[in-house]
């Protein structure tokens, strides 16, 4: 008798498993962290929440705000970085700075498209709003204090932009690369969005994903992802800014002037691109086709029960605040 050839795995579903189970762990050490940072913050006040920090110092608060999310995305992209060691799927972590001065013309560019996907986001927090149990997120409350405001500004600036990009693209993106492309920035700007949680801001998270992982891709580096990523939170960053440390009329005007800088400066860029032919340095993003397989990537995906789950999951935790 023959002996039964063993089912070959597939290493589609070993990425997708892979991914699903480092989003668990994300999520898992981010709750985690959140339930000893409140123990700690206790220490201050018996009634002190993440939410309500009462009698905790600002610049406590700006350290938390620094290592929650910091060890969370670590602890996440560390679990891929050890599983893919000795399998043939490769993570792309170079931090290579582009060769070509020009396309840094992307970056302005890339806030315009920003700024876009800001009032998108406004559009649809105030539609949600009124036609469903939607609650507007509340704005960051940034504190009086400079040191503290700054350890803020690492926080939402400069945290997300570099441990993001190597979670996001430096390790997702990379381990579906072998799949093509396109399908790999779209996976991995999927789980960007999911992520994130809030689905007023899904459209705009995806889009702005899709951009910065063209810009992984295009340059082979995650130096110019980590530049768009920090700039479009430093814009937000200075918006709320803005807002809470200049009195009405003057914060609606210096507002306007930034967006009217932004505008000009994205439209003033595409036309330089354009000009200096920078689109023609970068080849056609080819069509990837499996001999091997014939089910399709998707079907593959959606065949993988651990990374179904997990999706499914955070796909119905971000459409549960429309009821609840």
């Amino acid at each position: 008798m023959e002996k039964k050839k063993k089912k070959q795995k597939d290493p589609l579903q070993f990425a997708a498993n892979l991914t699903a189970l480092s989003a668990v762990v994300y999520l898992g050490a981010a709750s985690v962290l959140r339930w000893g940072a409140e123990k700690f913050m206790q220490t201050f006040h018996k009634n002190a929440t993440l939410q309500n920090p009462i009698a905790v110092p600002e610049w406590v608060m700006g350290f938390i705000n620094i290592i929650l999310p910091a060890a969370a995305l670590l602890a996440a992209f560390f679990l891929i970085y050890a599983c893919v060691a000795k399998t043939p799927l490769r993570l792309k972590l170079s931090f290579r700075m582009p060769r070509d001065v020009r396309l840094w013309l992307f970056l302005p560019v890339f806030l315009g498209v920003g700024l876009l996907c800001s009032i998108l986001t406004n559009v649809l927090q105030r539609i949600l709003g009124r036609w469903t149990q939607y609650a507007i997120p509340e704005p960051m409350r940034l504190p009086q204090d400079f040191f503290a405001t700054f350890l803020y500004f690492v926080a939402v600036c400069v945290v997300p932009s570099v441990l993001e990009e190597l979670f996001v693209r430096g390790a997702i993106q990379s381990i579906f690369s072998r799949w093509g492309t396109w399908f790999s920035i779209v996976v991995s700007s999927v789980v960007f969005a999911l992520l994130h949680g809030d689905i007023a801001q899904m459209p705009a998270l995806f889009l702005i994903s899709v951009l910065m992982g063209l810009a992984a891709y295009c340059t082979g580096s995650l130096a110019l992802g980590v530049a768009l990523h920090f700039a479009y939170n430093t814009m937000g960053f200075l918006f709320v800014l803005t807002e809470q440390r200049m009195d009405g009329i003057s914060a609606l005007a210096f507002i306007v002037c930034l967006i009217v800088i932004f505008t000009l400066g994205s439209i003033v860029c595409v036309m330089l691109i354009r000009h200096l032919g920078v689109m023609r340095n970068f080849q056609r993003i080819p069509r990837v086709y499996d001999p091997k397989n014939r089910q399709s990537r998707v079907e593959r995906l959606a065949k993988t029960p651990m990374y179904l789950c997990v999706m499914v999951y955070l796909a119905v935790r971000a459409l549960m605040p429309l009821w609840k």
